[in-house]
C-alpha cells in the first residue's frame, strides 16, 4: 500500500510503523512528512523526501500527462550555494520520486523565465566538462545509506547525460553506465525530464522496505545558478552533489529482491 494513497487513519498508522523501522536504520533527518506532503525539513537543515508508489508504470516521455503529477505535491523550494548561497533558488525546480515494482523514476519540472538564454548543445554521453556548462539536472542515490557513495545521473536539457559512481565523496568513476531510460519535454515555462531507473541496475540493501539517501541538482547556467534539494556547504559548489553526508533522507521505497545485473 502506498503512502501517497491511504484514508487519513491508515495513513497515520502506515507513518507511525515506517518510522518505527527507519528509525532502526537510523535516518539521519526529520520525520516522515505528513500526507499530503512529500518533504520535511528540520531547523538543521536536514530533509526527508517520501517516495510514492505508482499503480502503473510511467510512461518515459518527457510530457508529464500521468495523474501522479497532478495528485502528488512535488517536492520544490532548492536552495542555492551559488552565486547566493543559502538563499532560494530564482528559478523554481519541481520534483517527484517514485517507484513501481520494476524502476525507481524521478521526475523534474524545470521552470525557466527566459528559455531562449538556456545553453544546450551538448548529446554525447559521459562528456563530464560540456554537459556541466549546460542546462542540467541531477540526482544522486546512496543506496546503501551509508552517507559516504552513491550513484549519479546528470541530464540538459535536450536530453544529453552523464552517468557515474561516486566513492567516498570525492572520487568519481564516469565508467558505470548502467541500463536506464530518460526523456526530455518543453512546456510554456520551462523544460521536463522524466527518468526510469530499473532496480535492476542498483545495488541496495536486503529488505523491502527501503532507506536511502537522495540528493538533487540544477545548474541553470546562464545564470550561473547552483542550487540543491538539500543544502551543501558552498565551498564544494557544483561537487556538492557527491556529498551524500550531505543528502537528504528518502524513505518509502519498497524494493524488489536483489538479482543478477547481466547484460548482453
Amino acid at each position: 500500500m502506498s503512502l501517497g494513497r491511504t484514508t487519513t487513519g491508515v495513513g497515520l498508522l502506515i507513518v507511525f510503523l515506517f518510522s518505527a523501522r527507519a528509525h532502526a536504520q537510523q535516518v539521519d533527518g526529520p520525520p516522515p512528512p505528513d500526507p499530503p506532503a512529500t518533504i520535511a525539513r528540520d531547523t538543521e537543515g536536514r530533509a526527508t523526501i517520501r517516495a510514492i508508489r505508482v499503480a502503473t508504470p510511467l510512461r518515459i516521455d518527457g510530457q508529464l500527462d500521468e495523474s501522479l503529477y497532478g495528485s502528488v505535491l512535488p517536492v520544490s523550494d532548492f536552495i542555492q550555494v551559488e552565486p547566493n548561497d543559502g538563499t532560494p533558488a530564482t528559478q523554481k525546480t519541481e520534483l517527484w520520486v517514485s517507484f513501481d515494482q520494476t524502476n525507481v523514476y524521478v521526475t523534474f519540472r524545470v521552470w525557466e523565465s527566459q528559455p531562449d538564454r538556456m545553453i544546450v548543445n551538448e548529446m554525447r554521453r559521459d562528456s563530464t566538462s560540456n554537459i556541466l556548462q549546460n542546462e542540467t539536472v541531477a540526482f544522486i542515490f546512496d543506496t546503501h545509506y551509508d552517507r559516504r557513495n552513491g550513484v549519479l545521473f546528470h541530464i540538459n536539457a535536450i536530453g544529453g547525460r552523464l552517468d557515474g559512481q561516486v566513492t567516498d565523496e570525492r572520487q568519481y568513476n564516469s565508467d558505470w553506465n548502467p541500463i536506464w531510460d530518460h526523456a526530455v519535454g518543453r512546456f510554456a515555462g520551462g523544460w521536463t525530464l522524466e527518468a526510469a531507473v530499473p532496480f535492476k541496475s542498483l545495488r541496495y540493501r536486503p529488505g523491502r522496505d527501503q532507506v536511502w539517501g537522495f540528493n538533487a541538482r540544477r545548474i541553470n547556467r546562464w545564470k550561473n545558478e547552483i542550487s540543491y534539494v538539500n543544502r551543501v556547504p558552498a565551498a564544494l559548489g557544483i561537487r556538492g552533489i557527491f556529498q551524500t553526508s550531505q543528502a537528504a533522507t528518502l524513505i518509502g521505497i519498497e524494493a524488489p529482491p536483489g538479482s543478477s545485473n547481466l547484460e548482453i
